[in-house]
């Protein structure tokens, strides 16, 4: 019980950093290119986890060469393809639709979970993850979002929809290597081998389109997402305490954040449905990762 507790809040905890992190991002989009962006933030986090990892894990520098498959095609959708396709879509359309959209995540984990035979909900915790989704959509339903928009919208909305699908992939993938190595060396080692893909991308990208401009603001906020490797620690221990769904289910926390965010940064106003929306997302959030009544004795 207590494992579990501390799991959830590592879960919330992650994706409320994450909810600053589409803010973060969509300011630093307008002036630094995707890949480029994606780069930094994934490699100044790879940093962070790097130099904490002989304080976290002593044991954890070395993994095995038969899993370095598994841990290129963890980076490869995690900490390349989510970032880039994260970047680029908040070029595109805007942080609150961004972080709507990646609310979708724990029903793409719910699929893919159950595709590979390795987690069933019980119809509590399907109700909770549809609930929860729900509480999102009632944030932002009086903003009236169109569902179609502009070429460059839908084409954004698309992006950040597949970045979604990333994070689920990952959540269902992931379960291999938590299996066989810590927390902080699954992190150090995706983060360290999504850097190096996204590197050649961002280099040519620097070339053909300019390095963008790192304004003070721009700067700081780089700083933060770096930082965002503390963020992803969390998010991988709770991976290794609960199921895909039951952490993916917290990145409804994300747009609540970036909402409180803009009320208190931005003035932008609270409303009615922000509250009622707040507390379907925790109650979602409860009704999925409760645990389950265990059979009295005989």
């Amino acid at each position: 019980m207590r494992d579990s507790l501390s799991a959830n809040i590592a879960a919330v905890a992650a994706f409320s950093l994450f909810g600053g992190a589409v803010v973060a991002t969509r300011v630093v989009a307008q002036d630094v290119p995707p890949l480029t962006l994606a780069t930094l933030r994934i490699g100044l986090g790879a940093a962070v986890v790097w130099a904490l990892l002989p304080l976290l894990d002593r044991g954890g520098m070395r993994i095995r060469r038969s899993d370095i498959g598994l841990f290129v095609v963890l980076a490869a959708v995690y900490f390349a393809l989510f970032p880039a396709a994260m970047a680029a879509g908040l070029r595109l359309t805007e942080a609150s639709r961004g972080a709507l959209l990646q609310a979708t995540m724990p029903l793409w984990s719910v699929a893919l979970a159950r595709m590979a035979g390795r987690e069933r909900l019980s119809r509590r915790q399907m109700a909770g993850v549809l609930i929860s989704v729900s509480g999102i959509g009632l944030v932002f339903a009086d903003r009236a979002f169109p569902l179609g928009g502009s070429g460059s919208a839908t084409l954004g909305n698309g992006l950040l929809l597949f970045s979604a699908l990333c994070v689920a992939v990952y959540g269902v993938l992931s379960q291999r290597a938590l299996a066989r190595y810590s927390a902080p060396t699954v992190t150090a080692y995706t983060m360290l081998i999504g850097t190096v893909m996204l590197l050649p991308f961002a280099i040519a990208e620097t070339v053909i389109v300019g390095p963008g401009d790192y304004t003070a603001q721009n700067v700081s906020l780089l700083v933060y997402l770096g930082s965002l490797g503390l963020a992803q620690l969390m998010f991988v221990f709770a991976l290794t305490r609960l199921t895909p769904t039951q952490v993916t289910v917290a990145v409804n926390v994300s747009p609540l954040v970036a909402t409180l965010l803009g009320a208190m940064l931005l003035d932008e106003a609270l409303t009615g449905a922000f509250a009622a929306g707040f507390v379907a997302v925790l109650a979602g959030v409860v009704m999925v990762n409760w645990p389950a009544r265990r059979p009295a004795n005989p």
